[in-house]
């Protein structure tokens, strides 16, 4: 529920003595009339009070196959005179269920934080007999506590991949909540762009003077991600975004097809406007911008397969993505 000016929320002690569950129309009902005269809170008038220490006596009301509820202090009324919504009903009617919950929250907030700081390449590795430890179960007399971890932990906006292993779970994060793996990442584009920078010093002496500068296949060492190819003269309006580029996406008939785009000259590599941009020159502005749209799935199927490698489950270069 929202308000648009609450100066205080007072909290209220509540205990469930019953649970009544509805039928889904009823309850739908019950939800869009909560001030009503419901049969359910008649019945049970009883059961709810507050008593001298302050506690609220409730009924529970929840509908047939729905997880949320309503809990119910009706005041000797036949309405539900004092309510609140509850997203998940469940936690409220078990409190041991309700602590089990909240206990696995906090490990799942304590495992984020310690491999999102911790981190170096974007993965790190928990072992069970050590995230037990505080904690009032055991991973290891019960799997099925294990999976439920994972899949607490893969709805998480900072966790991309997360396995079981035997002892372990090992958690894959993305690189935007990893600020180690960024930091790696920005020093090695700029080692890898300054040992292009005297490659081509030394080329140009040994060839007269002839200079050679880093081209986009050059760069291709490392994966990169969300990237945006940019002309360095001509604005063709919104890049499409590439979502992975390295050495392994095309194909070698995609690596002929693409040549003049593969050889264009890097201008310079940059967070703008539309994020990660790399500024090419030397390749025609529509030759690049049918390259992007390539890349992005605007093509014929036949061309895609035949120019795009699957993409690789474990990434074997770095990740050049913006930060």
């Amino acid at each position: 529920m929202l308000f648009l000016y609450k100066p205080d929320f007072q909290f209220r002690q509540a205990k469930v003595e019953k649970k009544v569950c509805l039928p889904a129309e009823a309850f739908e009902k019950f939800l869009r009339d909560p001030l009503q005269d419901v049969p359910c809170v008649v019945e049970n008038k009883d059961l709810m009070c507050q008593d001298k220490e302050g506690v609220y006596h409730c009924l529970l009301v929840t509908g047939e196959g729905r997880r949320d509820g309503v809990l119910v202090e009706a005041e000797g009324y036949d309405y539900a005179r004092y309510a609140s919504y509850v997203p998940d009903a469940a936690t409220l009617e078990y409190d041991s269920l309700s602590e089990f919950g909240a206990g696995l929250s906090r490990l799942a907030d304590r495992m984020i934080l310690e491999g999102t700081s911790d981190t170096g390449d974007g993965n790190w590795v928990f072992y069970l007999d050590q995230i037990q430890e505080g904690c009032d179960f055991s991973f290891s007399e019960n799997p099925a506590l294990t999976e439920l971890l994972a899949d607490m932990l893969v709805e998480r906006p900072e966790v991309s991949l997360a396995s079981i292993r035997r002892d372990c779970l090992e958690l894959r994060f993305y690189p935007d909540f990893c600020k180690n793996l960024q930091e790696r990442q920005r020093q090695s584009l700029a080692g890898l762009v300054s040992q292009e920078k005297d490659s081509g010093d030394n080329m140009s002496q040994e060839n007269g003077g002839q200079a050679m500068g880093t081209c986009l296949k050059d760069l291709l060492c490392a994966r990169w991600e969300n990237l945006h190819l940019v002309h360095d003269e001509i604005d063709y309006g919104l890049p499409h975004t590439i979502v992975e580029l390295d050495g392994g996406t095309l194909t070698e008939a995609g690596k002929e097809a693409w040549a003049d785009v593969l050889d264009a000259k890097v201008v310079r590599v940059f967070q703008g406007y539309f994020g990660l941009q790399m500024e090419l020159s030397g390749v025609k502005a529509r030759r690049l911008d049918a390259f992007s749209a390539m890349l992005a799935g605007y093509c014929s199927v036949e061309d895609y397969e035949n120019w795009v490698n699957e993409p690789e489950e474990e990434p074997a270069v770095p990740i050049m993505q913006e930060g």
